[in-house]
């Protein structure tokens, strides 16, 4: 069965966190964190529809000028999500550029912050030379997008300052058994989209679908589906280590088929890690193992680590595989 989503890091360890994730038959991608993002290519750029950031610090959100830059001119709508001062940031980096030559871009952004329990929204519209317009809040009880077969959840995390982690769920995976539609005599055509929103939808058995030249119901076409859990990825960084922090992580990753985590220090260098406010390796192999994380993936290594850039993998490898 093909994955839905297709995500990997946009940057290496040593360098700016960003985790590109692509939508499996879906013109579009999301990406957390939006560091350094030259690696990715004009069009991998131009099917991002949402970016979620994790805090505003340089490392993570820099790349947002190239986004703008690279998406001026697209119709489709840019949503931004992160910690409460998001909006804030977003505007200062809009009202750093001239913009009274762009009235005919179609390009509009809707930011969107998580204050407290409440999700603070803003929009910033090109035709309007990107004046900011507050729109009505939202409560926030973790989940900060909700899609048709996907959603997002945040958890709010200390790093000094806001920082948030996310994962990334999708409610079920529907694929479509192609031996069983051929001995059905059904082609494979746009109606199959139709049925699988249905099944989401949780739609009436009896609701009629037009098959190529076959009129059925729901409940004769499910023969031809094989429905299983979800993908779920989550993603985590620059967290202090502390013990409030881990047990929110461990919540909101548990059950990943992936986790994407910072290993920014070593064990050795804890005292450190609790200065600057980051996970160590060891924590990271702990939280995946305490979460019933499938596989993990640490990134986001101090520099002081270059010449032995293995050390942080093996780190969090012993510690998320030890008995």
């Amino acid at each position: 069965m093909k994955p839905t989503f297709h995500h990997r890091p946009v940057n290496g360890p040593f360098e700016d966190p960003c985790l590109y994730v692509r939508l499996l038959r879906e013109k579009r991608a999301l990406m957390f964190d939006s560091g350094e993002i030259s690696r990715l290519s004009a069009g991998d750029i131009l099917k991002v529809t949402d970016v979620f950031v994790s805090h505003t610090h340089i490392d993570h959100f820099i790349g947002f000028d190239s986004l703008l830059r690279m998406l001026l001119r697209r119709e489709q709508p840019l949503r931004v999500y992160g910690p409460s001062n998001i909006i804030d940031c977003v505007e200062g980096k809009l009202r750093g550029y001239t913009w009274n030559l762009i009235e005919e871009c179609p390009l509009r952004i809707e930011v969107f912050g998580i204050d407290g329990d409440a999700i603070r929204h803003s929009s910033f519209y090109a035709e309007n030379s990107f004046k900011k317009v507050r729109r009505q809040d939202r409560p926030f009880h973790g989940i900060v997008l909700e899609a048709d077969s996907f959603k997002v959840k945040a958890a709010s995390l200390r790093h000094d300052i806001q920082c948030l982690g996310y994962s990334l769920e999708e409610d079920m995976h529907i694929n479509i058994d192609k031996a069983a539609l051929s001995g059905m005599g059904l082609p494979v055509g746009p109606w199959i989209g139709d049925l699988k929103r249905a099944i989401r939808e949780e739609a009436p058995e009896d609701k009629e679908f037009q098959a190529g030249q076959k009129t059925l119901k729901l409940r004769e076409l499910k023969r031809a589906v094989i429905i299983t859990k979800g993908q779920k990825l989550s993603y985590v960084m620059d967290a202090s280590p502390d013990e409030e922090n881990i047990k929110k992580i461990i919540e909101l990753v548990r059950g990943s088929d992936t986790l994407y985590s910072e290993a920014y220090f070593l064990e050795a260098d804890r005292q450190r890690a609790v200065q600057r406010n980051h996970l160590t390796a060891k924590i990271s192999g702990r939280i995946a193992k305490e979460a019933g994380v499938k596989d993990l993936v640490v990134m986001h290594f101090s520099p002081k680590y270059r010449d032995t850039p293995d050390a942080p993998v093996i780190e969090a490898m012993e510690e998320f595989r030890r008995f």
